[in-house]
């Protein structure tokens, strides 16, 4: 028995699939079903019931697996804690960040945090907020960036900054010429959101049940782009994070006004409380200046469509809230 055998019969468990769980451990599906007998043999019970179809984990393979989750969880916090004393970052190091964020925010991640640690890469996942919890937990990424507050205990974070949403609406839409809007003109128009998995969908309803906005809503899209992409249609209105104006200020059609009292939300890098590894990692993110001023287009806040262009950026830093 050996570690590489205990990563097989976790895999298994985790996908109910041999082929993708061979896919996901970089071996044949032979290899991993041969070392998986090898593995029932010298435990002396069956752990997997084969079908055709399907894989069911027995209950004696349940147990194996937690106790393989155990061990291998032990395994990467004795090399973290082997390595902790050298007081620098591996060659590669494992990031994880959800969908409204990844696209944003991972390119000047990269180009930041490589000025600082010339010697680490950073391998990106993205991930929706529940299966990157999980990611993280299990020890499958060093840390994750998240737009929500983390519950389980396991983990701990730090705030990295905190940023507006903007109201997109369409360009001959009649609060297209608006300064400031206030959240009662949002009745009178369908709100687009993002679908259940999206954790920038809670935090638009809970916005709107804050401010009393009692207007239509409808689910349409998967991701903020198509949002847009029925924003421009005239389909509605939607809310966006301001670290996309960078990318989607390209988007013809559209006008971006900024909120009175403004919806936010708060990034942050979590890691496993145990590990030495994913404290260090979220701590060099922090400090290779992973802030709200990487998103802004040089020389103003990025607003879209002539409001107030031409104000400055905030310098930035950790929990500095965006635009400020």
């Amino acid at each position: 028995m050996n570690f590489r055998d205990l990563e097989y019969l976790v895999a298994v468990a985790r996908f109910a699939h041999f082929g993708k769980a061979a896919e996901h451990c970089h071996v044949s599906q032979s290899t991993l079903s041969v070392q998986l007998q090898k593995l029932e043999r010298e435990v002396g019970a069956q752990l997997l019931e084969r079908t055709s179809r399907s894989v069911v984990v027995t209950e004696a393979g349940k147990e194996a697996v937690r106790r393989a989750r155990e061990l291998l969880q032990q395994k990467l916090e004795l090399i973290d804690a082997s390595g902790h004393f050298g007081g620098g970052l591996p060659e590669v190091v494992r990031v994880g960040a959800i969908p409204t964020i990844a696209p944003y925010l991972l390119v000047p991640l990269q180009r930041g945090f490589s000025r600082a640690h010339p010697n680490t890469r950073l391998r990106f996942n993205e991930m929706v907020t529940q299966d990157l919890t999980a990611a993280v937990v299990r020890g499958e990424l060093e840390v994750g960036i998240f737009a929500t507050p983390i519950t389980d205990t396991l983990l701990d974070e730090i705030e990295l900054f905190e940023e507006p949403f903007l109201l997109a609406v369409p360009a001959r839409h009649s609060l297209a010429k608006s300064g400031h809007v206030r959240p009662d003109e949002l009745n009178a128009s369908l709100l687009l959101l993002l679908k259940d998995t999206h954790c920038l969908r809670e935090q638009v309803v809970g916005f709107c049940s804050e401010q009393g906005i009692t207007g239509q809503r409808q689910t349409v899209a998967c991701s903020i782009e198509t949002l847009l992409t029925f924003v421009r249609a005239n389909e509605g209105i939607t809310l966006v994070p301001e670290m996309a104006m960078a990318t989607i200020k390209r988007m013809t059609g559209i006008r971006y006004r900024p909120i009175k009292p403004p919806p936010s939300r708060k990034v942050r890098v979590v890691f496993r409380k145990t590990s030495h590894l994913g404290r260090r990692l979220a701590t060099a993110i922090a400090d290779a200046g992973c802030t709200a001023q990487q998103f802004q287009p040089r020389g103003c806040l990025g607003f879209v469509g002539g409001v107030e262009k031409g104000r400055a950026a905030g310098a930035g830093g950790i929990k500095r809230k965006l635009g400020e």
